[in-house]
């Protein structure tokens, strides 16, 4: 599915800007779930080197 598969949006809603994205683009910080701890692994993943799948995070991010 792409975003072109989706319904349009009634002009009047207001916009949504998915997380992740804001993340990608470096507006956001990247989530680091609390379990780890290392310092190292908690900067490479805010720099976005480390990709943490979702289900890893114990709770909804």
């Amino acid at each position: 599915m792409s975003l072109l598969d989706l319904p349009p949006t009634p002009t009047t809603a207001d916009p949504v800007i998915v997380p992740g994205l804001l993340s990608g683009l470096g507006i956001t910080p990247r989530p680091v779930p609390r379990w780890i701890t290392d310092k190292n692994l908690i900067e490479s993943i805010a720099l976005g080197f480390v990709e943490i799948d979702d289900d890893l995070f114990g709770e909804t991010p």
